[in-house]
């Protein structure tokens, strides 16, 4: 309501932008919850699973997958936001990019990207009997679970028989690749295109009224701290604990903190754009 309501004119496209980023959160948030989501990591794999009681196998990882992808997209339109400061800043005549037809062509793919991309977690790391075997005395031990009440995604780096040797699967290894680019790729845009807006703003102060130069910075600051937010509780323990049993580190139930710490990462962002942008925290005060 904030931001249809209490932005300013001056906004421009950026508001649609902020709009289209907020839904996807809410969505992002009715999937976390429908997902119900615990973690689990050992020396050889990092493994997302719930409850699950259901007569499709097949059917239920979907479940899990959907968190997935709504995470995985989030990540991609919140690049998206990067490019547009980038493009405000040093090509405010292409803005037009970011008009309405076009702002859906950006999220349509950026869902598209996220939905392939986890379509590969699901035909790659997703319920194997050798993995279930691998999966079945940590269980136990564990949760006291059987394998038939849970069902679970994710990678299983090394496949280790009896006497010791171990095999990489290669759909795996390439499925993480995959996955790892796109965070990698992102986080780079975000870096990039931040930087580069930083320092333009900080050479044409003198060019810029003074209203428009406070804009500017306080959108940058906001953006800014709507990245490094997530950056810092979900994207970072997340990929902690994707990478940790590659080199035989095993944080057993404890990744469960990190799973913790996505759930509750909605209200945080929020608070923290009203508390930035000047005219959200004003309205507020009004009240």
């Amino acid at each position: 309501m904030l931001i249809v309501y209490k932005s300013r004119d001056s906004f421009g496209y950026y508001k649609n932008l902020m709009i289209v980023y907020n839904v996807v959160l809410i969505m992002y948030s009715i999937a976390t919850s429908n997902a119900n989501l615990a973690a689990h990591s050992t020396e050889t794999s990092y493994v997302l699973f719930r409850m699950y009681n259901g007569p499709n196998r097949t059917i239920g990882p979907l479940l899990i997958l959907q968190f997935c992808t709504m995470y995985v997209t989030m990540l991609i339109i919140l690049s998206v936001h990067f490019i547009y400061r980038y493009v405000a800043v040093f090509y405010h005549r292409m803005l037009w990019i970011f008009s309405k037809f076009y702002l859906a062509l950006w999220v349509m793919g950026s869902f598209t990207l996220g939905l392939l991309l986890i379509s590969l977690k699901y035909f790659f790391l997703g319920e194997f009997d050798y993995f279930t075997d691998e999966l079945r005395e940590v269980f136990k031990t564990n949760y006291n679970l059987t394998m038939d009440q849970v069902i679970y995604n994710g990678p299983i780096y090394y496949i280790c028989d009896d006497k010791g040797e171990c095999t990489k699967p290669l759909g795996v290894w390439l499925t993480m690749l995959a996955l790892c680019s796109c965070f990698v790729i992102c986080l780079g845009v975000m870096g990039y295109f931040g930087t580069r807006c930083f320092y333009r703003l900080s050479q044409i102060k003198t060019e810029l009224s003074e209203h428009t130069r406070k804009m500017q910075k306080q959108l940058l600051f906001a953006l800014v701290i709507q990245a490094g937010i997530p950056i810092v509780i979900m994207y970072t323990p997340t990929a902690l604990l994707l990478v940790s049993p590659i080199v035989g580190i095993s944080f057993g139930a404890y990744s469960n903190i990190a799973v913790s710490m996505v759930a509750v990462y909605p209200p945080i962002d929020q608070l923290a754009i009203i508390w930035i942008i000047r005219d959200y925290r004003n309205a507020i005060k009004s009240k």
